[in-house]
């Protein structure tokens, strides 16, 4: 889900961000979207070290 920075023309100076599924609510209410931001990506999951199983018989 990305993001978009919108703004309102009654508050030039005020930029907001919201998720991209909200931009519909927001100009209902007079936001108007600026731009959008670029999906960060998530980082790699870090995977654990293995670590050897003997048997304990």
């Amino acid at each position: 889900m990305g993001q978009v920075v919108m703004e309102h023309p009654d508050l030039p100076d005020q930029q907001i961000q919201v998720d991209e599924v909200s931009v519909p609510h927001h100009q209902a209410a007079g936001w108007q979207v600026v731009t959008e931001l670029p999906a960060q990506p998530t980082p790699p999951a870090r995977r654990r070290r293995q670590t050897r199983r003997e048997d304990e018989s």
